[in-house]
């Protein structure tokens, strides 16, 4: 397992697409500022808002000031990250 660093990382929502799934459960499409993209799962009651920022520091991810778990995710190019989007299941 991954350990995360110190570094201070961010990201802004572009996409969010809600699954009709027992549970439902929604998956995002990430924008952070080093030019990554990623698609995410989260653990929370709803969706993120497309326009917010998700955060990490050293106590983990934040929204809207709330420690969020994310799903494990990868760091892609953005192209890549726009294709798993649209062909998440």
């Amino acid at each position: 397992m991954k350990r995360h660093t110190e570094k201070r990382i961010a990201g802004s929502i572009l996409e969010v697409r809600c699954l009709r799934v027992t549970p439902p459960f929604c998956i995002h499409r990430v924008a952070f500022e080093d030019g990554k993209f990623a698609v995410v799962r989260c653990v929370t009651d709803g969706c993120l808002v497309p326009g917010h920022v998700i955060n990490r520091d050293a106590q983990g991810w934040h929204y809207d000031e709330k420690i969020m778990k994310l799903l494990p995710f990868e760091y892609v190019n953005q192209t890549e990250s726009e294709r798993d989007f649209a062909e998440y299941p």
